[in-house]
């Protein structure tokens, strides 16, 4: 216990006494107390306090500057050695009001190991050679899992493929879907067509850089299907549906095609983080908490037909730095990985720091009990540079979910793994997970473990 002391002197000069003892508060401790002090304060020994004295109870008062003064008949200390129920509490805030004396609270603290950007003096850790060391993502190139014929759609806002093959000039960017952008769940508005690979440079290019980290070779497509605002949630869902739905026709016709006859990988580094319109539970358009809504559905039919591997982010509604976009309901266990990322057929991904250092922001399970899932799957890093590029970021569980989506593409250009149906892998994946440092798994926050693509292979 830390306590500090303010007392009014006779210059109406606030001033602090103090006295420092590492020993418990038991006689041993009592008798080193300054003369001055134990009277002033009116200690008395008292055996066996809370039933054995120990390193909970010490008293620390700073700066020592008695000489000449003593304490009148209203100054008033208070030593509160247990927890205060909201009746004494009251009281001493009585007694403070009649007197000039403060009342303060020792709040509980337990360790918590989290990290929060937000509160670091610099918000990135590390760079990703880091990041890319801890899942020995090593391993891919040393076995020749490179993904090789292996298709990655990146589901996201559209890719910059000219700064993608600026930062991996090998890069195959293999075409995509032309999508309006003012038919992405707004109100209707003149066609604004995005044609693949010529979006902003922005999050989806650093999404497909994160895969290619993993797995260089790689098709990298571009599906353009998140908006740059939500503004009607229903209207979007329902869009979103339809192009997922759209995947489970077109995945078994383009593997008609030399070039896309591989397997297919979906990797999606979004969630929606408002469900505040979202229908009603108990609603068939209910997204975050039924698993029949037409999006969840039509998301969950492409691995259970084993059209395709499927990850997630868990999203970035943690409890100790959620994103300011975090609906109030929608934060913290049990109540941040919600609609398809609790899904069971996919693979949803939480963020730890370069070091394993769970990262705060990072959403947490379990998912709803309709989906029948323990959520998060596993965990991969984020929240670091690029090689050699400080000012370029690599951020949130989509870049968990990215380097996990490049881990996948690994594993099905690996004769070992490659044949697997989806979910063999998903269930692979899980028992391979590497144990994170000082955590006790599985858990809501890391799920299985940190993703192990040596172990994966």
């Amino acid at each position: 216990m830390l306590l500090f002391l303010t007392m009014p002197f006779p210059s109406d000069e606030f001033r602090k006494i103090g006295w420092r003892s590492d020993l418990p508060l038991e006689r041993k401790a009592l008798e080193s107390v300054p003369g001055i002090l134990r009277d002033i304060l009116k200690l008395s020994f008292t055996p066996r306090l809370r039933g054995v004295p120990s390193m909970d109870f010490g008293v620390a008062i700073e700066d020592l500057t008695m000489e000449g003064w003593h304490p009148g008949d209203d100054d008033t200390i208070v030593f509160a050695l247990e927890p205060l129920d909201v009746k004494r509490t009251e009281e001493l805030h009585d007694r403070a009001r009649t007197v000039k004396a403060r009342v303060s609270v020792d709040l509980p603290l337990a360790p918590t190991d989290v990290w929060s950007p937000q509160e670091a003096p610099f918000p990135l850790f590390a760079q990703r050679d880091l990041a890319l060391a801890q899942i020995r993502a090593g391993a891919a190139a040393a076995k020749g899992a490179l993904g090789d014929d292996v298709n990655v759609i990146i589901v996201d806002q559209g890719i910059n493929r000219l700064v993608l093959a600026n930062r991996f000039p090998a890069a195959k960017f293999s075409g995509g879907w032309i999508v309006d952008e003012n038919g992405r769940g707004g109100p209707p508005l003149p066609p604004k067509l995005i044609q693949p690979g010529r979006w902003l440079d922005g999050h989806a290019t650093r999404m497909a850089e994160t895969v290619l980290s993993v797995a260089p070779r790689a098709n990298i497509l571009d599906l353009p299907l998140l908006p740059s605002d939500i503004r009607n949630l229903q209207t979007y869902l329902s869009w979103a549906a339809g192009v997922y739905a759209m995947l489970k026709g077109l995945i078994p016709w383009l593997r008609q095609v030399p070039r896309y006859s591989g397997p297919w990988i979906v990797c999606n580094a979004w969630a929606v983080y408002d469900l505040s319109h979202d229908a009603q539970p108990g609603s068939t358009l209910n997204y975050g908490g039924n698993p029949n809504n037409p999006l969840n559905l039509a998301v969950a039919a492409l691995p259970r037909e084993g059209l395709a591997d499927v990850v997630f982010a868990a999203g970035n509604c943690g409890q100790f730095s959620p994103h300011p976009s975090c609906g109030a309901g929608q934060i913290g266990p049990g109540r941040s990985i919600r609609g398809v990322a609790a899904l069971p057929e996919v693979l949803t991904v939480g963020a730890v720091r370069g070091d394993q250092r769970w990262l705060g922001y990072s959403s947490q399970g379990p998912s709803p009990a309709a989906f029948g899932s323990t959520k998060p799957d596993l965990c991969a890093p984020s929240q670091f540079a690029g090689l050699a590029d400080w000012g370029c970021a690599y951020t949130g569980t989509s870049t968990a979910c990215a380097l996990t989506a490049g881990g996948l593409a690994a594993a099905r250009s690996f004769p070992a793994t490659k044949m697997l149906s989806p979910a063999a892998l998903h269930a692979r994946a899980l028992a391979t997970a590497s144990p994170v440092v000082h955590e006790s798994l599985p858990n809501e926050r890391l799920g299985s473990g940190l993703l192990d693509i040596d172990a994966l292979l």
